[in-house]
């Protein structure tokens, strides 16, 4: 089995214990590409926000809510498993009465969207003729000037509960993740920021 077809069956949840060394040797790094905010939810506040991570392994789903509750300091973030247990996450009409009934006012959603491989060459000599012409011809003749980077891609919308409304989405893109922990501690990081910088969670 080759290894893109591997990434392709398992996705990024599989890899929550295993080192991604092998795909790429540079650090991880996540942005947030796009945004979206609701502005007339600006200064909403909201305090009480559960994590719903929708993922098929219930093990990574609560590392995933348990990392991205801890990093949003500026709400009383709860996990969804800690308030829905084991409940059918597609069940939605369920999730929503028991989110409502713990007294949650928000709820962010977050999915992994895919995952994408860039193959970009390694930079090199310019200055001269020597110096140039062997870094392009063993780039096209040696395997190693080429660099592939992973990317994982996730959507988070957050989502007003009382007014059953998106306030706020975001895409964001990971280079190279380590592990499914490191990658979801930047994103849940990265999506954090993003919402307090708009106040929309106390």
């Amino acid at each position: 089995m080759t290894m893109n077809k591997k990434i392709r069956e398992v996705g990024i949840w599989a890899l929550g214990g295993l080192a991604l060394s092998a795909l790429a040797a540079s650090c991880a790094s996540t942005d947030m590409t796009s945004t979206w905010t609701d502005s007339t939810a600006r200064g909403a506040s909201l305090s009480k926000v559960a994590v719903v991570c929708l993922t098929k392994d219930p093990g990574l789903r609560r590392m995933a809510e348990d990392t991205t509750a801890t990093n949003l300091t500026s709400a009383q973030a709860v996990p969804s498993y800690q308030i829905v247990g084991d409940a059918d996450l597609k069940d939605r009409e369920t999730v929503k009465r028991k989110l409502k009934a713990a007294g949650m006012n928000a709820v962010l959603v977050m999915r992994m969207t895919g995952i994408t491989k860039e193959v970009s060459p390694m930079y090199g000599p310019y200055g001269s003729f020597d110096g140039y012409y062997d870094y392009a011809a063993a780039g096209i003749y040696a395997p190693d000037y080429l660099q592939t980077d992973t990317i994982v891609h996730m959507i988070s919308n957050l989502y007003d509960l009382d007014q059953n409304k998106l306030i706020w989405s975001g895409v964001s893109q990971t280079f190279d993740p380590a592990s499914a922990k490191s990658y979801m501690n930047d994103v849940s990081k990265a999506v954090a920021k993003s919402l307090q910088k708009d106040r929309l969670v106390l």
